[in-house]
């Protein structure tokens, strides 16, 4: 399952990196913050190890930078 969820990270982040969001710190601030806010969400969908979550960070910078590529 946490597999289908990183390719969702992915995906999500190579939509938003090829047609929204130019800017790496934004991009950080909020891939950091989603990841964080996750501690607090209530649902079984949030809760996950802290290895996932770094791997999710990870994931999410290949599919936003691979998006911002994109673009030229």
């Amino acid at each position: 399952m946490e597999f289908t969820w990183s390719v969702g990270h992915f995906f999500m982040w190579l939509f938003i990196g090829r047609f929204f969001l130019k800017n790496w710190y934004i991009f950080i601030l909020l891939s950091i913050s989603w990841e964080i806010i996750e501690f607090f969400i209530p649902l079984d969908f949030a809760t996950e190890t802290i290895s996932n979550k770094i791997s999710d960070l990870f994931v999410n910078t290949a599919g936003f930078y691979l998006g911002k590529k994109s673009r030229k």
